[in-house]
């Protein structure tokens, strides 16, 4: 995580829920919004289960993120981890990841 900075508050959080892009996939929600600063979140309600398995689901999507770090444009991210996502493969998830990022068009065009 070390170029990708926290977000500082909830009117950042909130800013980017209602302007962003947002892609619905199995195990998790990705809201995403072009901007010249990097920062990510991940988000993991009670809805998704006790604290260990809400960490757990948190780390998932962290790992997938790093992952991808160096394809995707600099902007802000937000993952929402779904209570399904710790019974999802994790080589599911990832190929919901770059799907999500595509149809976002936040990948980078590598040359």
């Amino acid at each position: 995580m070390k170029d990708f900075l926290k977000f500082e508050d909830s009117k950042e959080f909130a800013f980017v829920y209602k302007t962003g892009k947002k892609w619905y996939c199995d195990g998790f929600v990705i809201f995403y919004l072009e901007n010249t600063e990097k920062k990510m979140a991940v988000v993991a309600s009670k809805k998704v289960g006790k604290a260990v398995k809400r960490n757990r689901a948190k780390r998932i999507l962290r790992a997938l993120f790093f992952r991808f770090k160096d394809k995707v444009k600099n902007g802000k991210y937000i993952f929402v981890a779904k209570n399904e996502l710790t019974e999802i493969s994790f080589f599911d998830l990832e190929k919901n990841l770059k799907r999500g990022f595509k149809k976002l068009e936040c990948l980078r065009e590598l040359a």
